[in-house]
């Protein structure tokens, strides 16, 4: 008894220890951004490590497209168009920006974006619907160009700022045809228009090297960007030693997400600082349902796997407060889930705890995670022990082992069992709940579920619902609520960014999955630069936690 007290009692100042050392400490300021290095310092150079979605992150650096993802209301800012006009339901006429060229320096032509656009028409990605919508691509002039969709589609825009250009050598060459990950950037190379070139390595979802290398593209069309000449990029590292590398060491690692429960460490470091922002991202634990544990089978277990978890008691104690309740698997910060959750009317069959520990006793899952998750499994896990839920792991490093076992799953063509997996579901689509609606769509590679007509019907739905519109929240709720009745998927709360950074690194990190290496700078104390100068002592002295607060633009 004495030993249960003394674990509880030691969980709960463990919680709250962030927060008390933060009131006790001395910090300094954070001086980075009043000392900042020249742009483009030939020796400036950041390691950083994407656990998630690299192949996404990469993506979004080293192309670009007609616009581009970004924060603020529309969630997109023009990038290689100067304009656009949508001119009715079906039709956008878009005006390019002069002198574009592409990586390796030639011309980017009206021929180019005809070429790419018809490429992109035949071989779509295959995470929204746009593969089953046809489009025309017209050319008016040397500048401007009519795009006319065949059917209305209301998330076109959206899809838009995943559609890069190429060289026409690279498309002949490769092929990058559409996939369930959407990733085209196949092989190094000069072959894009992004910020960044890709050096050595790829990233393309269920394939990945372990290290990529970018620089700077100088024909970048934006002439403030990018600031920092290389970036190498790290994609499966054992997380425990990646942290240990960006708080014990200088030089190993400049910027990583970080477990919720690793905050401390980073506070107590001589080189890394915490940055936390809210975010759109979410944590998706799926549920099996094909050929996971049979009694997964039966919605009243869901459902009760579900009621058993006190969710404040994760956010305040494994998130460590880092984080928003969500009655939702969809992140409680897309404005319209929030504006549904404060609306909410969701009835539910709740069970009392007798039926919960009836349901749940001797229920044994196999979890297929991430280390990096493993702090929130093991929260979960101590939950469920007590309605005798017993959980056996399999656990890797590498995001591309997950993709291998859920993107085959759906054709019970895995080759591990599981029957709960967790995927770090970094807001890809940005500022929009598709991020997670998508993996209920049963006929595609993501969804883990069996047949259901009626979301079938919901997601048709809000494919041609105006974004903002009463009707685009109207399904968006019909979704929500349908799948938390059928509990496909285990929720947890609605996480922040939490992001372990090198004290001499500028960075703003945005609400969406984007991380724009672009923008990110470096001070004239960094190591990169600093030749063999020591770091100052005076330096190493720990830095308040800043925490991004979001004003949307419009």
């Amino acid at each position: 008894m004495f030993r249960v007290i003394f674990i509880l009692i030691f969980t709960y100042l463990n919680s709250f220890a962030h927060d008390h050392l933060i009131s006790k400490f001395e910090f300094r300021d954070d001086s980075s951004s009043q000392n900042i290095a020249k742009t483009l310092h030939p020796k400036s150079h950041i390691n950083i490590f994407l656990p998630s979605i690299p192949y996404s992150y990469i993506s979004k650096s080293t192309n670009a497209g007609l616009i581009r993802s970004y924060d603020n209301k529309q969630g997109w800012v023009y990038d290689l168009a100067k304009s656009h006009k949508r001119v009715d339901d079906y039709t956008y006429i878009f005006e390019l920006r002069q002198n574009l060229k592409f990586q390796d320096g030639k011309n980017f032509t009206m021929d180019d974006v005809i070429y790419n656009l018809e490429f992109f028409r035949k071989n779509p990605f295959l995470y929204t619907n746009i593969n089953k919508v046809d489009f025309e691509i017209i050319k008016i002039d040397e500048v401007s160009f009519k795009i006319v969709l065949k059917q209305k589609y209301e998330m076109f825009l959206t899809d838009l700022a995943r559609v890069f250009f190429y060289t026409k050598e690279y498309i002949q060459k490769y092929n990058p045809i559409g996939a369930e990950t959407g990733s085209a950037t196949k092989v190094a190379g000069a072959f894009g228009m992004g910020p960044y070139i890709l050096e050595s390595g790829f990233a393309i979802g269920n394939k990945q090297t372990e290290k990529l290398e970018l620089v700077a593209n100088p024909y970048y069309w934006n002439k403030n960007f990018p600031k920092i000449k290389r970036i190498t990029v790290y994609t499966q590292l054992d997380v425990n030693k990646a942290i240990e590398d960006i708080t014990k060491y200088e030089g190993k690692l400049d910027l990583m997400p970080l477990p919720f429960n690793k905050k401390l460490e980073v506070l107590l470091s001589d080189y890394s600082k915490l940055i936390i922002s809210k975010s759109t991202d979410n944590f998706v634990i799926f549920f099996n349902l094909i050929n996971g544990n049979k009694k997964l089978q039966n919605q009243e277990i869901r459902q009760a796997l579900n009621q058993a978890l006190n969710q404040e008691n994760l956010l305040n104690f494994v998130y460590k407060k880092e984080g928003k309740v969500s009655p939702f698997t969809a992140s409680i910060n897309f404005d319209v889930v929030k504006k549904i959750a404060q609306n909410c009317d969701f009835k539910e069959n709740e069970f009392p705890q007798e039926k919960l520990k009836e349901l749940l006793n001797g229920l044994t899952l196999d979890i297929f995670t991430q280390d990096r998750f493993m702090f929130l499994f093991k929260g979960i896990e101590f939950q469920l022990k007590k309605y005798g839920v017993k959980f056996n792991y399999i656990i890797t490093n590498s995001e591309k082992d997950i993709y291998e076992q859920l993107l085959t799953t759906n054709k019970n063509k895995n080759t591990k069992k599981w029957d709960m997996l967790i995927w770090g579901d970094d807001d890809w689509y940005y500022q929009n709940p598709w991020t997670v609606f998508f993996i209920y769509e049963t006929s595609g590679a993501w969804s883990t579920i069996k047949k259901d007509d009626l979301m079938q019907e919901y997601i048709k739905e809000l494919f041609v619902s105006k974004i903002g519109s009463d009707e685009y929240t109207e399904v968006v709720k019909k979704i929500l609520y349908r799948a938390r009745d059928k509990a496909y998927t285990l929720r947890v709360p609605s996480p922040n960014k939490v992001i372990a950074v090198n004290k001499e690194v500028i960075y703003k990190p945005y609400q969406g999955g984007i991380i724009p290496l672009w923008e990110i700078e470096i001070s004239k104390d960094h190591w990169s630069i600093r030749e063999d100068k020591e770091y100052k002592q005076e330096l190493k002295k720990a830095i308040k936690p800043k925490r991004i607060e979001y004003e949307i633009s419009k």
